[in-house]
Order: structure tokens, then sequence, then C-alpha cells
């Protein structure tokens, strides 16, 4: 029964809505791949279950934009370029880009506390500034009674949104933690107000979604008629179901607005065209912020800041109840992406990649794994010098740093990154990507990419020779340049480069099987082709896909045969380790599950086995309805972290939803005793109120 319904459901996917609103026509080379891009979408919705999505790039004059499945399914209303989703923490630049407009005409000072334009917010142990708010670094907190403040039904204007949290308790010195808060963007709504003498949605019309022409852009309301509205879904279980109600204005300048996607388009061209933005409040705005202590936070002003493949882009995600958006922006390019679905929960990020492979001919990321484990730490650092040193020369043509700088650079990464003392080694090159650590990664690898650009090398062949063509193209030439002419790398590090560029030579064309194979010829295909290669593509995530699917169609054999193809393919990976232990897990084999788990924590104590890996994979399993599953993923992260407040906090909900109350009691004590002051702990504490009797029963 239920197979029938879902091949009917995944049919009606295939309904497409034409291209609307080009400013100028696709190549007809480019046209031919957006129609195979078309049956992409279908397939990836009917997997997800998704019922609406419209997505859409602008690139110079060309623009494309077109609307996949529904809008509305009760009522059969396709989703085109037209629809209007809600926009979520997309709004969150535009919030950002509005303080900087009032910045340059005087009316604000970043530096001020917040006070100066919001006089009612209460004073707080120590002073916080605009600036701060724009980079999460106010010290602010996000929700702390999820249940209450993510549910409201009633309508807030400003004054009611910041009294939800105005008496809260900063949770650290502003500057020194970086806490991603819609909270805090609440408050620049209230800075915009109070420095403008204009109402959030009035400014905003005004100045910033009017002068770009963003018609369909407004505050969120349900009393009001918003043409073309899209109805929003989640799944329960297996089953979609309309979203709860709720009423975001109590989130207007955070995440209270809906659009459409091309308003998302004509937003992220026109910031990056400048054309509501200064240049010098432009580049301000994508500088990333951080910490006291020297950590980048990979957040700017208003936007998240990662170097992607080796490529500069800014970007922002959102989510809520009936919307998941992203707005992917390339400035150098001129090419912004952007795509609203109207499913909670779901990864918007695979339509963006897929988008960009499309329109650009290039992957959106390359995969490498580097099967000798000795050569390991040597692609770590090519990779963290290309992905700084590229993307800085995509974004600018000025040199970094000066020549004494870059080769202080070269050379602490030759005493340091390359040192015997492997565990220091390793403590180094994460840092050195932050100011803590110079930012070595940065100094050196925007050199580097500015050498090879003076010696006539086109830096976009590097979208498929990725990290090791870039470092072993400038080793050799360095090492065809008189000495001292440019900074050397140590020998032993260049050597282990050459080789391995050498073997991602052979390698790097093999692709996955385009269509479904079965996981022995999988086996059979992938050793044959790996086999005594030092750098090859990484499947893991391919895999992974395939276990996943496996495992939803109740196929455990398959599921698990493709987590141990992804461990004898990847052994030095800790996402293939952590593959075979959550796909142990969902077969109910938790002691071999654990052990694989935690062969994957000793492979990288920050990668797929981590507690923010594991607590997302369990909420990643209950949105899909596999809520059991879900549960024995985070009593499996607490026993490999028994010290981490959040995971206990998160068991607790799971208890919660099962109706396993004195076990719900019980984890969110656990939770309180580790952190006292973990991000979760008012609600916390609210929810053992709430569970009454139990908690009176275990309290000592």
């Amino acid at each position: 029964m239920q197979s029938s319904k879902y091949s009917a459901y995944a049919g009606a996917l295939a309904l497409f809505c034409g291209v609307a609103q080009a400013a100028s026509a696709p190549s007809a080379a480019l046209a031919a791949r957006l129609a195979d891009f078309d049956g992409w979408a279908a397939q990836r919705m009917g997997a997800a279950r998704i019922p609406g999505v419209t997505v859409g790039f602008s690139q110079g004059d060309v623009e494309w934009i077109k609307g996949y499945g529904y809008a509305d399914l009760e009522n059969r209303v396709p989703a085109t370029a037209r629809s209007s989703y809600r926009l979520a923490s997309v709004t969150k630049p535009m919030t950002a880009v509005a303080i900087l407009q009032l910045v340059e005409q005087g009316k604000v000072d970043l530096d001020a506390p917040v006070q100066t334009y919001v006089p009612y917010f209460p004073v707080k142990a120590f002073p916080v500034t605009v600036r701060q708010l724009l980079g999460h670094l106010g010290g602010i907190d996000a929700y702390r009674d999820s249940k209450a403040e993510q549910h409201f039904k009633e309508h807030k204007d400003t004054r009611q949104s910041i009294a939800v949290f105005e008496q809260f308790d900063l949770i650290a010195e502003p500057g020194t933690r970086f806490r991603y808060t819609s909270y805090g963007y609440n408050l620049l709504g209230a800075v915009i107000e109070g420095a403008s003498g204009e109402s959030y949605g009035g400014y905003m019309r005004r100045h910033v979604w009017g002068p770009l022409g963003m018609d369909a852009t407004v505050l969120d309301d349900p009393d009001a008629v918003i043409a073309h509205r899209v109805r929003g879904y989640r799944l329960a279980g297996k089953e979609l179901k309309n979203s709860e109600f709720v009423d975001i204005s109590s989130r207007f300048s955070a995440g209270g607005t809906r659009a459409s996607v091309p308003d998302m388009l004509a937003f992220g061209r026109g910031v990056h065209a400048g054309k509501i933005l200064s240049a010098a409040s432009l580049a301000a705005m994508v500088q990333p912020m951080a910490t006291r202590a020297g950590r980048l936070t990979h957040y700017g002003m208003g936007w998240e800041l990662l170097p992607t493949g080796g490529r500069y882009a800014i970007a922002h995600s959102g989510q809520q109840p009936e919307t998941v958006t992203y707005l992917y922006s390339f400035p150098s390019r001129k090419l912004t992406i952007a795509v609203a679905a109207n499913l909670e929960r779901v990864n918007p990020e695979a339509f963006v990649q897929r988008l960009f492979e499309v329109v650009t001919g290039e992957p959106w990321q390359l995969k490498t794994y580097i099967a000798d484990a000795g050569a390991q730490r040597a692609y770590q650092v090519a990779q963290g010098l290309f992905e700084e040193g590229r993307s800085y020369a995509e974004r600018t043509n000025e040199p970094y740093a000066d020549a004494p700088a870059t080769r202080e650079a070269f050379t602490q990464i030759n005493r340091q990154a390359l040192a015997p003392d492997a565990p220091a080694a390793r403590a180094y090159i994460e840092a050195a990507r932050h100011p803590a650590g110079g930012r070595v990664f940065l100094t050196a690898g925007a050199s580097m990419a500015r050498q090879l650009r003076e010696a006539g090398i086109d830096l976009n062949k590097y979208a498929r020779g990725g990290a090791l063509a870039f470092a072993r193209d400038y080793i050799l030439l360095s090492q065809g340049t008189k000495a001292g002419a440019l900074p050397r790398f140590d020998a032993a590090f260049e050597q282990a480069i050459v080789t391995l560029a050498a073997s991602w030579d052979r390698t790097a064309a093999i692709a996955w099987p385009a269509a479904s194979a079965s996981i022995a010829a999988l086996d059979g295909q992938l050793r044959a082709a790996f086999r005594g290669q030092r750098a090859y593509p990484d499947f893991v995530p391919e895999l992974l896909e395939l276990a996943q699917a496996s495992a939803a169609r109740g196929e455990t054999d398959a599921a698990l045969a493709a987590s141990r193809l992804a461990v004898a393919l990847y052994p030095l990976s800790d996402r293939a380790h952590a593959l075979q232990g959550l796909t142990l897990l969902r077969a109910g084999k938790t002691e071999p599950a654990v052990a694989a788990l935690r062969l994957a924590l000793e492979r990288d104590p920050l990668g797929a086995a981590s507690p923010a890996a594991l607590n997302l994979e369990a909420y990643r399993l209950k949105g899909s309805g596999a809520v059991a599953q879900g549960m024995a993923v985070l009593q499996a992260a607490v026993s490999l972290h028994p010290r981490d407040a959040n995971l206990q906090d998160s068991l607790a909900e799971f208890y919660v939803e099962q109706g396993l109350r004195p076990q719900a009691v019980e984890a969110y004590r656990q939770a309180l005793q580790l952190d006292p002051r973990y991000p979760g702990a008012v609600g916390a504490k609210a929810a053992i109120l709430r569970l009454g009797g139990a908690a009176q029963a275990l309290t000592p």
C-alpha cells in the first residue's frame, strides 16, 4: 500500500513550471544541461519527499528560475518562479545590509552599545555592540525554551519580540564566543528602527528591497493576503503533514520575511554589484570575524564565509516551520544561486551544488581520499593552502602579505605543520587558518596563487586538479627558479605532494556510476580502479546515501554491504567508519556499532563521530520518522561522549517524545550536572518542572 502511494507522489513531481523572468536566455548548451537538471530534481524530490521547490541562478545578464512540484498539495497549485516562500534566516544578510547603510549615513556606530539605539533593552554585565551582534559575538543566547519560543501563535511587534529574550543573561562576555542566534538579529532590527525612525519593514521596503526590485519581499503575516503564498509541510514518520501553524513575526529581522526566488537572486546580485552599499561597506561585510582568542567564526556581517572548492563565496541558509532556503553567491563570478523548498528539515544545499555544476561545468567540491597514512598530513597542508589561497586570489588581485611575512609563513609551515611530532603538527594545522595561528595558510597560499597566475597559469584549472595540482604546480615552479627567488617547502613535503598529485592525475576522472549498480558490482569496479593508488576519489558520501536509501527501504543487508565497502575502500576515513557504525546501529547491532564509531573518533575527534555530527544524525533520523533509531544514535553518542551536556539534552527530548518521562528527567538532570550553563540549560529546567511528579521522584 505504501509503495503505490509513494509511486503516485513521485510521479506528481514530474510537474515542472517553466522558465520565468529570464533577463537573457541561457545558451543552447546550457539550456540542454538545464533540461537534464529537471530529471535530477524530480529524482531528488521523490527520494526526499519534497512537495515543492523553486530554484534559480543569475550570472551576468542571464537569469533562469524554475518551479518543481507543488506549492500547495491539497489544491494542486504548482510551484513556480513567483511562489512566495518563508525566507527564514536568509533575512539576516538583508538586515545586515540595512545596518551598514545606516553606518554610511552616520546614524549607526558599529562599536556603540546596542542601548544607544534600543534604550529599552536592559544593560547587561558587559556592553554589547552592534558589530558584535552582526557577527553573533554579542553573548546573546538563542532559544532557551524551544517548546514555547519556537511555537508562538500570536502576532508580535518589535517591542514584544525583544521582550521574549531581553531578561536573558549573556552566555559569555561579548567577543569571546560565537553563538548563532536569531535574537541578536532581532536586536539589530530594533537598532534599525531606533536609528532610522522607521519601522523595520518600512525601512527595508524603501532602502533595500525597493531599490533592488524585490517587489515580492514582505514581512510574513498570517492575516495578510500574500500573492503566491506557499503552503509548508513536514514529515511525520513517512507521511506528509501540514506544517504546524507558527506566527513568525517574533523573528522579524532575523527570519520573519517571505519572498520569491527571483527576489533572492536580485538581493545577491544587487549586493555584490554594489547597488546599495559602498565598496568599503561591502568589503567589511564579507570579512570573517574572529573571537578574542583568535578563532575565525567563518561568519562576517550577515553572511556565512567559507571557501568552497577554493572559490570565494558568501552564503546564508534558512530553516523554520514551512520552509528551507539557501542563498549562495560567488561575487567575483557574478553568479548567484537560490533555492527554496516547502518541506521542513530537508537539505537544500544539494540543489545549489547541482545547479552550480550545471551552470559552470565545474565540480562543486573535489573529494579526495589519501590512502597513504604518512602523506595525509601533507595533503591537509596542501588543502589549507589551496582553499585559502585560491579563494583569496579569486576575490582580489591585491597581495595579502609582503615578502618577509610570506617567507615567515613558509618557514612556520615547514617547522610546525610538517614536524615529526604528529599531535603537535595536527594541532598546528588545525589552527593555521585562524588569526591565532597567524593565518599562515592564507599568507602562503595567497602568495602561491599569485606566483602561479604571474607564471601564466589559469587558476580555474584547479577546479578539477584541486589542492594537489595547485601545490604540485607551485612546487615545480619554485624548483625551476633560481635559489631563493621563491619560498620553498620542505623537501619531503614536496616529494609527497608530487607523488600524490601523479596518483590523482590517474584517478580523478573516475566517476561514481550514473546508473544504479549492485553493491557487488561497485565493489569489483572500485577496488580494481583504486588498487595501488595513493590518491583517489572519495565516494563515502555516495555510499552513505546508498546505505541510507537501502535502510529506508528495509534492505538491511544491502545497507550493511555498502558500509563494509566504504571501510574497505577508505580505511583511514573517519566518515567511512562512522557510516559503518550508524548502519550497524540501525540494524540493532549496538556493540560493533559503538566500536566502529570509536574508530571514527580516533581518526578525527572533530569529524563524523563528534558530538555535533552524531547529534545531527539523530535529528535527521527523527525527521525521517526513524525516532527509535535516532534515539539509539544518541545513546551511542552519550557512551562515546559522556561529558557532553547537549547530547544528554537531546536524548531527553527523544525520551519525552517517546513518553519515557523518568528517563527524560534523568537525562536533563545529567545535562545540568555536566554544565549548568550550557545553551539549553534554562529549557532543561523548565522541562523538568513540566514533567512534574517524575522530576520530584528523581530529586535527591
